[in-house]
């Protein structure tokens, strides 16, 4: 996750324990005097980033040298030998931190993979010889009967109620590998005696019946 997605995630935590806060105090809820301990204890900030907040309206603000680059690298100075490389198609980086290394390089074999992952563009890309004839399908469909097979899985979805309250609920789809017929179920959690109802009731909808006898 980067800096900016955890710059949100954390303004969204900020923003749901506040509402949480003003909804409880009702008319007196005052933002200036809030209780930074009782927000502290809803974020799970320290008191003195609470403090901080405040400062700043309650608002995060990126990083002052959020997107600066430093001037000079580890990598300064052998950018040409690199490049070089890369454009020739040479992307493992043991052969071209050996070759900067002999040329006085003194970092490490991390910086320079993370250098080829950067300049990936520099890369020529790869030649492909196109067959004259078709060569037809190389796989064989997988076919079968009415009822014979489904494929089924949980989802996660986040709700919400009639008070406002967020909360999330597990969502379970299956789908027949025959004709394609998909059904939808939710529940209140993932447990294993909900997969079975959700699934006794896939089949009753799908008109699934147990064709099997048994003799006395």
């Amino acid at each position: 996750m980067d800096r900016e997605s955890e710059r949100i995630g954390l303004q969204e935590i900020i923003d749901k324990a506040l509402e949480e806060m003003a909804r409880e105090a009702g008319e007196s809820f005052e933002l200036d005097r809030i209780n930074l301990a009782e927000f502290s204890r809803r974020t799970g900030l320290t008191r003195s980033r609470a403090r901080t907040l405040k400062a700043n309206g309650f608002k995060v603000l990126p990083h002052g040298r959020c997107g600066m680059r430093a001037a000079t690298t580890v990598m300064s100075g052998f950018e040409g030998v690199a490049d070089a490389l890369l454009a020739d198609g040479v992307t493992n980086s043991a052969v071209i931190f050996e070759r900067i290394s002999e040329r006085g390089y003194r970092g490490g074999l991390t910086t320079v993979k993370n250098y080829i992952a950067a300049h990936a563009d520099l890369v020529p890309a790869k030649r492909r010889l196109a067959r004259a004839e078709p060569q037809g399908s190389r796989g064989r469909r997988f076919e079968t009967g009415p009822g014979e097979a489904y494929q089924m899985d949980w989802g996660f979805v986040e709700v919400e109620d009639w008070t406002g309250a967020t909360f999330r609920i597990a969502c379970l789809a299956l789908v027949c590998h025959h004709c394609g017929t998909c059904y939808v179920e939710f529940f209140p959690n993932a447990r294993q005696e909900n997969l079975f109802i959700g699934m006794i009731h896939a089949f009753m909808a799908m008109g699934c019946r147990n064709t099997s006898s048994r003799t006395t």
